[in-house]
């Protein structure tokens, strides 16, 4: 084993593009809908053996550009199936979404992994500073330039409850550093020699044992509570296919489909009090017809309220204007609250520079001559008689910072989306993922109601209690659970992890100088 992590250190050119790219590729196995978790631990060790033999901060930032590429290509495919939603307009795009976009997400990766040297530079102190660093990566994908979260190394545990409850604690930022530290030690394994080797370790199993302890102490045995009274709740998934979502010739079908759904009897013959319809669901504007408020409204008791996903359009001194909505509508049609969306899809909500990129013939992708506006940030909806809860438009769920309304705290978070742009691919479940992270971190139930799936109902754990799987047109009936007590995460925000980061990267640099 010496001898091959020798080999993999001491490889140049080609060979360590392709092994590096190869084996972030293998990485992405971890990732969801797969989650092989195991796959982790061969493919960050030899990333970690890669900057070892770098030799400088530039080789080792292009081993970890090389190692990001691969995992993000594999991770991230799915984007470009968007495009063939409308061919003829954006087909010609692929190659730039598929294998140019992952050249752009690879930048932080490799700018971590090259402050992981430069701190590290070998051994046990590396791998202690590139978990630190990962955690400072992952943190700067999240914001630059709008950000894209997308597939954070904590995704991995989302389908082993003990160790995703690290979210809760410290984020997905920090259990991402801890995931980090803990698949980069084998590693030092491989290296018998490597000196430090012990405290890295040690360390590392502190970390590792910790996160265990947590939430074994944090789950409860059985489900988790219910809200007393009842809540009974309803999840309408429509699977209206994209090309026929906005087909002038099936909007009334389309509605009529998410409406006999709604109105389907439940298994006690009382309508739930809650009934939610995806991302965009409403083929109308809520304002196009005096009578629509009070027929959405009629799918609920005179205490319930349904929570509408529709496109909101106004039209004032600049102009047309719209926004990608969620509106709460009490069963007198009272249009209780609406929630615009915050965090807009560069290039599928609105196009970034439109003056400029406008002019060799790039548009957003989704329907319609004007960009979606963005709202004003998270805001809790207040419903009478029932929590007050957070919504989550589509990509918002992808988003840590999105779970928390200023001053506030729901009582569950709702995230409404339309993943039907792509597929049955690796896509809806990565979405699933993430969004359970939230939960998780919050400590508050969700919700989640899917055009084309997955919609869920998850306990604030993140632990799915029924599911609808991709494909499939039906219903979720269910009682909401209760929010648990505010997490550490909750409270503290990014803070726990990057002070997480900042312990990591004391002890590199204290471990390098003690064995220079």
């Amino acid at each position: 084993m010496h001898r091959l992590a020798e080999s993999i250190a001491g490889l140049s050119g080609w060979r360590r593009a392709l092994v590096a790219a190869l084996a972030g590729a293998i990485s992405t196995l971890a990732m969801p809908p797969l989650g092989i978790w195991p796959a982790l631990f061969i493919g960050f060790p030899v990333l970690v053996l890669l900057i070892e033999g770098a030799g400088s901060p530039r080789r080792a930032f292009f081993a970890g550009w090389w190692w990001a590429y691969g995992h993000f290509v594999a991770g991230l495919y799915w984007i470009g199936i968007a495009l063939l939603v409308d061919p003829e307009r954006f087909a010609w795009l692929l190659p730039f979404t598929d294998l140019g976009l992952p050249l752009v997400f690879a930048l932080f990766p490799a700018a971590a992994v090259a402050l992981a040297y430069l701190i590290g530079r070998r051994g046990p102190a590396l791998v202690l500073a590139l978990a630190g660093c990962w955690i400072l990566g992952e943190y700067a994908r999240g914001h630059v330039l709008t950000g894209f979260p997308w597939n954070p190394l904590a995704a991995i545990w989302t389908e082993t409850p003990v160790m995703a409850q690290g979210a809760a604690l410290a984020g997905s930022l920090g259990l991402g550093g801890a995931t980090a530290l803990i698949t980069g030690l084998p590693a030092l394994l491989l290296r018998p020699s490597a000196t430090g080797r012990l405290p890295a370790l040690g360390l590392g199993l502190a970390i590792l044992g910790g996160c265990l302890a947590f939430g074994y102490i944090r789950l409860p045995e059985g489900p988790a509570p219910r809200l007393s009274p009842a809540v009974s709740i309803r999840l309408v998934q429509g699977n209206i296919d994209q090309q026929r979502k906005h087909s002038a010739a099936a909007l009334i079908d389309n509605l009529n489909r998410h409406l006999d759904l709604s109105r389907r009897p439940t298994a006690s013959g009382q309508p739930p009090r809650v009934v939610i319809w995806p991302e965009t669901a409403l083929p109308y504007r809520l304002d196009i017809d005096p009578k629509l408020p009070a027929l959405l409204g009629g799918l609920v008791p005179a205490d319930g309220v349904a929570l509408i996903g529709a496109v909101r359009v106004e039209e004032d001194a600049a102009g047309l204007r719209a926004w990608n909505s969620l509106h709460a509508i009490a069963g007198d049609g009272t249009v209780l609250g609406t929630y615009d969306k915050h965090h807009l899809v560069p290039f599928g909500e609105y196009l970034p520079m439109r003056g400029v990129l406008g002019l060799v013939g790039l548009d957003k992708l989704a329907v319609g001559a004007v960009d979606f506006s963005a709202g004003p940030g998270p805001a809790e909806l207040s419903l009478p008689g029932l929590p007050a809860v957070l919504p989550l438009i589509c990509y918002e769920a992808i988003f840590p910072e999105a779970s928390f309304a200023l001053g506030q705290r729901p009582g569950w978070l709702v995230n409404v989306t339309n993943d039907a742009w792509f597929g049955t691919s690796s896509g809806p479940p990565q979405h699933l993922a993430q969004a359970r992270l939230r939960a998780i971190e919050q400590g508050l139930p969700l919700a989640r109601a899917a055009n084309t799936g997955i919609s869920a109902l998850v306990d604030p754990y993140g632990r799915i209690e029924q599911a609808l799987p991709l494909g499939v047109a039906g219903i979720i009936d269910g009682e909401l659970p209760a929010a648990v007590a505010a997490t550490p995460y909750a409270r503290f925000g990014a803070a726990i992890a990057l002070g997480l980061a900042a312990l990591l990267l004391a002890s590199a640099f204290s471990l390098r100088r003690n064995t220079a």
